[in-house]
């Protein structure tokens, strides 16, 4: 049993830890407002939450899924804004925009602030005061007739060129594949080609490689020290003018693959065959084995290059033009 002194001196303690609570709660403030009380259906007002706490206190603030009661509905909510009023106080906000689609006056209840000391010494909670929100609907003037109406539809807007625009390319796409296969289906019966590829003049294969001969000539590359690059496009010309007088693929071939596809096609006479062995083996050595020619070599690989073109060139018939031309059209035809 204790005895009277301790139990004056234990309900001492109690009475100035409660008035020290009491004290440290009553500095901490919370309420909840509105923008307005009366709003029409589907409005929207703000819902406004602030507390004010000393800085040595957590408090929770209310939370709430969709709604904040039933038919008060939740749009959006914000994050809790921390301000400092001073070294001890806190004002803390949240604010949520809420709306209403029934009409009626529904009360908001209290809303229950959790808040406790940082050392977990002192804990309670705060609540706000409820209040009231009035959702009208929208009022009718009764002494017209036609004060009862159907809702409104939509007004309907003029369709914009933008919003039009990707119809109207749409349409003009399939207009434009009806018009392909139609013509398609034309030219097949017809058996004539879909493209016709228009016939242009072509160049004999010799005036070709005499006219680029002659840049070369006039050039005067190896004269330069251009060695390596003389033999090359020398034998380049000759490469395409062989391509185009005896259809033999030869700029992807090697040399020695040119020498054989005529070797084994008895296409030249000895001494032309001669004459681009000279030319093709020359340039080979130059480019692959570094050789440096003499002045002679550079003068025969180019004076072997016009004589081989000249003796390998295709005779015009002179006394019928048109039937070389007709030729010519036939060959662009078969390339084509």
């Amino acid at each position: 049993m204790m005895n009277k002194k301790t139990e004056r001196i234990l309900l001492v303690f109690i009475l100035l830890i409660f008035v020290s609570f009491r004290g440290l709660s009553q500095s901490i403030t919370v309420k909840a407002s509105v923008d307005t009380n009366v709003i029409l259906i589907g409005d929207q007002i703000k819902l406004h939450l602030e507390l004010t706490q000393p800085n040595n206190f957590q408090v929770n603030f209310p939370i709430f899924n969709d709604t904040i009661i039933d038919k008060i509905e939740i749009l959006d909510r914000s994050n809790i804004d921390t301000v400092e009023v001073n070294n001890k106080l806190l004002l803390l906000k949240q604010d949520y925009l809420i709306t209403s689609f029934d009409s009626g006056i529904y009360e908001i209840p209290e809303f229950k602030f959790a808040f406790k000391s940082k050392n977990d010494t002192l804990a309670d909670t705060l609540y706000t005061r409820s209040f009231y929100i009035a959702v009208q609907t929208m009022k009718l003037d009764t002494t017209q007739a036609n004060a009862i109406a159907d809702i409104k539809l939509p007004i309907e807007a003029p369709i914009t060129i933008q919003e039009a625009l990707p119809y109207i390319l749409y349409a003009l796409a399939i207009i434009v594949f009806i018009l392909l296969v139609i013509y398609f289906i034309r030219k097949r019966k017809k058996h004539e080609p879909i493209l016709k590829k228009k016939i242009k003049p072509k160049e004999p294969a010799n005036v070709i490689a005499l006219r680029e001969l002659d840049k070369i000539k006039q050039e005067k590359y190896w004269q330069k020290g251009k060695i390596k690059y003389f033999h090359s496009i020398v034998t380049d010309v000759l490469r395409t003018y062989i391509e185009n007088r005896f259809d033999i693929k030869a700029m992807e071939k090697t040399s020695q693959e040119i020498i054989s596809e005529f070797t084994n096609n008895n296409l030249l006479e000895a001494d032309s065959y001669e004459k681009l062995k000279q030319i093709l083996t020359l340039a080979d050595f130059v480019k692959f084995a570094k050789l440096n020619p003499l002045q002679d070599e550079n003068e025969a690989s180019l004076n072997n290059a016009y004589e081989f073109v000249n003796k390998t060139k295709k005779l015009v018939d002179i006394d019928n033009p048109e039937k070389e031309e007709k030729k010519i059209e036939e060959s662009i035809k078969v390339e084509s």
